[in-house]
């Protein structure tokens, strides 16, 4: 089964194509779903990607319930897929995308659990930059938390603003936001909405990469969550997240 799951995910990235989630056969459990994704991640990097950094997912407890999991989930994220605000990118490259708002990290030292606690995490960060990440969700029918976690959370791109802003003197969780699709606002927000506060969810992935045998290395690129509602896009759409302190990124699909 792990295997025709990675095979179907890639063929799905490739060729922008839906495939069918596991649960409609079988329900996988959180470790088995994890299992797959490793698999997944290996056999990329066995083509030739390389890995950014990592991302969390369903930070919030309404995500959590919506797509049935009990915790926050985690994946890779592939460098490739690595893009600088103000880009372009092909609508007709995902099967469904979507744009979330972020806070990400880039990470100074290597850090991994487990103990690790929102303290320590900054101290082994560079700064935080604005991101935007770009969703495809990938799967028909309807999918569980389990088949997100197999398919690498629905991990296809990111945007990284052009500002990398040191931490010192900056609480996060009252980092606020304006969210624009085709210049329209359609939200604003803080980053309290990722749980409680963005390092949070950067000690939860280290932790939890370290239960995992894995763990951040310095340079990776770490997506701490959104901080907004998943906007659904199509070509000739553009998007802006304007941070209080973190400055602002966009994107536009063709």
């Amino acid at each position: 089964m792990t295997e025709d799951l990675v095979k179907a995910c890639i063929a799905a990235r490739d060729d922008a194509r839906p495939y069918r989630p596991a649960s409609e056969t079988r329900r996988l459990s959180l470790s088995e779903a994890y299992a797959v994704q490793d698999r997944l991640r290996e056999a990329l990097i066995g083509r030739g990607e390389g890995i950014a950094g990592w991302k969390a997912g369903f930070t919030s407890k309404a995500g959590q319930e919506a797509w049935q999991v009990a915790e926050p989930v985690c994946a890779f994220l592939l460098a490739s897929g690595t893009l600088g605000s103000g880009g372009e990118i092909a609508a007709s490259r995902f099967v469904k995308p979507g744009v979330e708002a972020e806070v990400a990290f880039v990470m100074k030292h290597d850090l991994a659990g487990p103990g690790v606690t929102a303290p320590r995490a900054l101290q082994a960060v560079e700064g935080a930059v604005a991101a935007l990440e770009l969703i495809d969700f990938r799967h028909s029918g309807k999918p569980v938390g389990t088949d997100a976690v197999a398919d690498g959370v629905y991990a296809k791109a990111i945007v990284l603003g052009g500002v990398l802003t040191p931490l010192a003197g900056i609480d996060l969780a009252l980092e606020g936001f304006l969210y624009e699709q085709s210049g329209a606002v359609v939200g604003t927000g803080t980053a309290f909405e990722v749980m409680g506060n963005p390092l949070n969810s950067l000690a939860w992935i280290a932790n939890h990469l370290g239960g995992r045998g894995l763990g951040l290395r310095a340079g990776d690129v770490v997506m701490t969550g959104s901080v907004s509602k998943i906007l659904s896009v199509s070509a000739g759409d553009s998007v802006r997240a304007t941070f209080t302190r973190l400055g602002s990124v966009s994107v536009k699909f063709a």
